[in-house]
């Protein structure tokens, strides 16, 4: 039987194979040989994962050193043409027009952490110890940069392995347009913001409650400049954490726009009462807390806010990146790549809502 099924393996007839394989397994279902030719069926039919596990089985059953080397071949053929496969898949997807736009590729929690991280380790080429490090808990971790046409094959090879993934041009999540709010006119029953377009221009947009479809919250760190003893007791310049600003994006996948609030820029002087029995006394701190609150309840739709974790994991990547408007002005001594990080984060998130 196994110098038939060698020669429709040799002759590439693997309907007659398999048939015969089949016929081997009840006559003779513990002969090794057999495993050995059920691995050259599934390489000869392109089944890579699965001979290289029969392989690598038939490794740990076998001791003949004749056969161990025919089984080490067969899985060196394996792994090299599943490579070869790999990469002209990736070629592929890289020629395709416009696949050289930079882009962004991010993964979510998978369902089955220890499947995915295997997977991954698998898709990536890293150790799967490594893969698991990498897989988030919670929110979303930027997981590389560079052409779409890449991003979107590692991409949709993640997700086959069990791994959430989410990919974007540069330029499309730049369509998001986000107006800067200065302040609520009004709030209830229909509020009235006060804000500045995406082009700068001043005006107020009036909105109900129902339109927002999400809402993503973030502090992003405000540093300062303080002097510091270094070696040998000389002064020193260093760069530390003074704040945080207080950010709210109000997602309306509706009109296709992202308000955003921030505590740093709100104009609580021309405000309408964000706290009852307000007075001209009253902390900034608590009237924004109290501004949070009414937003809070009068929508009613998902609150994101695991941007903390995406930008400590992203802030490497940033100046790989290029140039992205941030809509948000801190009144910064330099940029931050915090700040393009979040516009980063809002603006995949945005992408996810149903209807953009």
């Amino acid at each position: 039987m196994h110098q038939l099924v060698t020669a429709a393996l040799d002759a590439q007839d693997y309907r007659r194979a398999t048939q015969l394989i089949k016929q081997w397994r009840k006559a003779a279902p513990k002969d090794p040989l057999m495993l050995l030719s059920i691995g050259r069926l599934q390489e000869g039919t392109l089944q890579w994962d699965a001979a290289e596990k029969t392989y690598l089985t038939f490794l740990k059953r076998v001791n003949n050193p004749k056969l161990m080397g025919q089984a080490r071949t067969g899985l060196k053929r394996v792994q090299q043409a599943r490579e070869a496969s790999r990469q002209d898949a990736l070629s592929e997807a890289k020629a395709v027009l416009g696949s050289d736009e930079p882009g962004v590729l991010v993964i979510m929690p998978p369902q089955d952490a220890q499947h995915a991280a295997v997977g991954m380790a698998n898709v990536l080429r890293i150790d799967p110890y490594m893969a698991r490090l990498q897989l988030p808990k919670g929110g979303m971790r930027l997981q590389r940069i560079g052409p779409i046409g890449e991003m979107q094959y590692y991409g949709e090879e993640l997700q086959a392995v069990g791994v959430p993934t989410l990919w974007s041009t540069i330029d499309s999540l730049k369509t998001v347009q986000v107006f800067q709010s200065g302040y609520f006119r009004e709030i209830a029953p229909q509020p009235i913001v006060v804000c500045q377009s995406p082009t700068g221009q001043l005006g107020s947009i009036q909105f109900d409650w129902s339109e927002v479809t999400q809402i993503v919250r973030a502090q992003l760190p405000v540093f300062e400049q303080i002097t510091d003893k270094g070696p040998w007791g000389k002064s020193q310049r260093k760069e530390q954490v003074q704040d945080y600003a207080q950010v709210v994006d109000l997602h309306m996948s509706g009109r296709k726009i992202i308000l955003r609030i921030c505590d740093r820029t709100y104009a609580f002087r021309n405000s309408v009462a964000l706290v009852p029995n307000q007075t001209n006394l009253t902390s900034a701190r608590i009237r924004w807390n109290g501004l949070v609150e009414q937003i809070i309840r009068a929508t009613d739709c998902p609150m994101l806010d695991s941007f903390t974790s995406f930008g400590q994991g992203a802030l490497e990547m940033m100046p790989l990146l290029p140039y992205i408007p941030v809509f948000l002005d801190l009144n910064r001594r330099q940029p931050s790549d915090w700040d393009t990080a979040f516009q980063i984060y809002t603006t995949l998130l945005f992408h996810q809502t149903p209807g953009f």
